[in-house]
């Protein structure tokens, strides 16, 4: 898990090479798809403005002790120029945030676009997102590596605090369906297992797989794994295996986002 120095850097360094790969593509590189559903690299660039923005801002009122939620407002850049300035921008304000977040703060809230959250799993949402936006796009432009060591480790140490909040939603994603039986995952990485199993009524997710010995098994290493919770990846990808296709592939309906 991340604590404050290791996910300001963590951050920054994603974010540094966010910026570099922007900075090399031409015009034809920015139109691009992404493997966010209906992006590109444009798209994906413009919301990395906001959320930049958002996180922020939402340092900013952690150490102020404030708790209303960041917005995530549509960013007012449209040109490669702009995009590129407003990033550059963004990657300085949030390492300034970060960086001068106090001590205290770190047993409070922070009021992220995401949600207000205790500090210590915000400290993980902010380092997280550019680990995997650089990986979107890295992708987008023809590296299909792996996660980052570090963002792999961090996504699946967060995954039981964090798929919860994916099945009811948030203030920038909807709430996933419900399924209409009772249906239980075992998500098995190298390093970490998430079990989920859902009663009839909720969900409940643990670190370690679920009781259900029938669940369904979704194994791959700790990038692959990470990748399909968060929805990179599908069931049919290489990287992993799965006991019930039918059933892995339901997974994002209920886990959608973020």
């Amino acid at each position: 898990m991340f604590d404050l120095a290791t996910a300001a850097r963590a951050a920054d360094r994603d974010f540094g090479a966010i910026l570099s790969h922007l900075e090399q593509l031409d015009e034809h590189g920015w139109e691009r798809p992404a493997r966010c559903d209906g992006w590109n690299v444009r798209s994906l660039a413009r919301h990395l403005v906001a959320a930049s923005r958002g996180q922020a801002e939402g340092l900013r009122r952690a150490a102020a002790g404030q708790a209303e939620l960041a917005s995530l407002g549509a960013p007012h850049e449209h040109t490669t120029a702009q995009i590129l300035n407003a990033l550059r921008a963004g990657r300085e304000d949030l390492a300034r945030a970060l960086r001068t977040l106090p001590g205290a703060a770190l047993a409070g809230v922070v009021p992220l676009p995401f949600g207000l959250l205790p500090a210590p799993v915000a400290l993980q949402i902010v380092p997280l997102e550019y680990g995997f936006h650089r990986n979107d796009l890295e992708w987008a432009l023809g590296d299909e590596g792996p996660l980052s060591t570090d963002i792999s480790s961090a996504l699946l140490e967060l995954a039981p605090g964090l798929m919860p909040m994916l099945a009811a939603g948030s203030p920038v994603s909807a709430a996933g369906q419900a399924p209409q039986a009772p249906a239980a995952y075992q998500l098995a990485a190298a390093t970490a297992t998430v079990g989920a199993a859902f009663d009839g009524t909720a969900w409940t997710i643990t670190p370690g797989p679920p009781a259900d010995p029938d669940a369904c098994q979704i194994r791959g290493d700790d990038s692959a794994v990470a990748l399909f919770i968060m929805g990179r990846i599908n069931a049919t990808h290489p990287s992993l295996s799965v006991s019930d296709a039918a059933a892995a592939g339901q997974f994002k309906r209920y886990f959608p986002g973020p």
